[in-house]
Formats: structure tokens, sequence, C-alpha cells
């Protein structure tokens, strides 16, 4: 072969080269740019299931039932455990260490009693948002030294409410209270419960207010931090799920009211169970 047959030779192998390395380069792109619109498919997808009623449904049934499981563990495990050794501890001979070990195990009784009851109230089931709200109230000033005032006027009507709608305030003001025993430093609290006034809103109207310390609500980064802090994105969820809007309204040294709408016209198509 003469050296102008082995170049045309080369150069045949270089365009073949060529275009093998072409062909995969369009293969390559194009899958790249189908890997990217089904992750765009699958990231919408699941925005749109997260954002969808059945999404937090289950989220919230979830947390529901694992509180139960919780609450039934403290009662039948730790509970049983702590009243066993307060009859052990009958038994100690010396009077002052006896007593000792029988304040602090029936101290640990009344918090684990607490916390199961503030997990799974067995009568938080009941379609009685009053009632609840009251028990939650007086177990709050019991086991805080935060004073607590609740307004609920005998004519307020809450019969248009649900039992997920009952279950889901009373755990959004349960929270506000749990965040404010927590974070606010707070000397009194008032939760005031009242339908529509003149304009507003045909619904229920729920109001927990603190004279703690308070955080800046205006501010997006540290509103954001507070949001993940205490907890107000699953209040959040509950509010969507039930079709109610919440309001968190705070300034540094002034405390914080937290506000809860539900709609009594939301229900109307809505699935409940």
């Amino acid at each position: 072969m003469d050296a102008a047959a082995e170049i045309e030779h080369l150069q045949s192998i270089i365009r073949s080269y060529t275009l093998f390395f072409l062909v995969l380069d369009v293969l390559f792109f194009a899958l790249v740019v189908v890997i990217v619109l089904v992750s765009i498919k699958f990231l919408k997808s699941k925005r749109k299931l997260r954002a969808s009623g059945a999404y937090l449904r289950y989220t919230i049934q979830g947390q529901e039932e694992e509180r139960g499981r919780i609450a039934r563990e403290l009662h039948d495990t730790v509970a049983q455990d702590l009243r066993y050794c307060r009859s052990l501890s009958e038994k100690i001979t010396d009077e002052a260490l006896k007593s000792e070990l029988s304040d602090l195990l029936d101290k640990s009784v009344g918090e684990v009693r607490s916390m199961s009851y503030n997990l799974a109230p067995p009568d938080v089931t009941k379609n009685d948002l009053r009632a609840n709200l009251v028990n939650l109230c007086h177990n709050f000033k019991q086991y805080s030294s935060i004073e607590i005032r609740l307004i609920i006027p005998e004519q307020v009507r809450m019969d248009f409410l649900s039992q997920q709608d009952n279950l889901n305030v009373y755990r959004m003001v349960q929270e506000s209270l749990t965040n404010i025993s927590k974070h606010a430093n707070a000397h009194e609290v008032t939760v005031l419960v009242r339908n529509q006034i003149g304009t507003e809103e045909k619904g229920l109207y729920i109001f927990v207010t603190d004279d703690g310390v308070g955080f800046d609500s205006e501010a997006k980064k540290e509103a954001a931090f507070e949001i993940k802090h205490l907890g107000l994105e699953g209040m959040k969820q509950r509010a969507i799920y039930i079709g109610a809007k919440l309001e968190v309204h705070s300034r540094p040294g002034e405390g914080t009211q937290v506000t809860i709408i539900k709609p009594e016209l939301e229900r109307a198509g809505k699935e409940q169970d």
C-alpha cells in the first residue's frame, strides 16, 4: 500500500471514529435530557403529592398512631416500673432517704402520666372541643408555672366541626402551649375562642397569646428558623389538612400570638374521616 492509499485509509478510520463519537454524544445528550425531564416530572409529582390532602391525611394519621403507641409504652412500661420502684423504696430503713426517693418517684410518675396524656389524651377523641380545651388548659396550668386563662363564651358555636377538625384544632392549640412552656419564658397565657365578629369570615377563631420574649416573625431568616424550631410546620400542615388558617405574629420582647381560623363553609365538599 502506497503512502496516498495509507493516508486515505487512516482518514477513513478517523471519519468512522468521529462519526461513532458524534452519534455517541448525541445519544448521551438525549439520555441526559430524558433523565432531566423524568426528574422534573418526578419532583413535580412529589411536590403535588406532598401538597395533596391524601399525603397530609396519611402523615397526620401516622403521627397520631405513633403518639398513641408511645403513650401506651409510657403507661404500660415506664410508669409501671416507676410504681414498682416506689413499692421497693418502702423497704428502705433510712427514713430520710426513703422520703426523698418516694418524692422523686412520685414526681417521675406524675411527669410520665402527664407526657402520656399529652401524647394521646383519652378524651380527645370525643367530639367536644370545648371540654378538650378546658382539660388541656387545666393540665398546662398544673404542670407549668405559667398562669393561663381560657375564654370560651357560652354561645360559641362549634357544632360544624368534624371529629378531624376537633382533633387537629386541639393539636394546634396544644403545640402552641408546648412552645410557650418551652421557649417563651412567659408569665401569662390567654386562650380566646370565639366566632366571627362583624364582617369576619364565618367560622371559629382561636387566639393563643403570651407575654413572653417573642421573636421577629417578620424577618424571613429568623422566621424560617422559628418555624422549624418551634414545630410550626406541623401546625401548618394540620391547618392545611382541615382547611383552616394559621397565623403567627410576634415581636422581640412583646410576646407571641397564634391565630387559628376554621371557616365554617370550608367543610362543603371536603372529605373528612
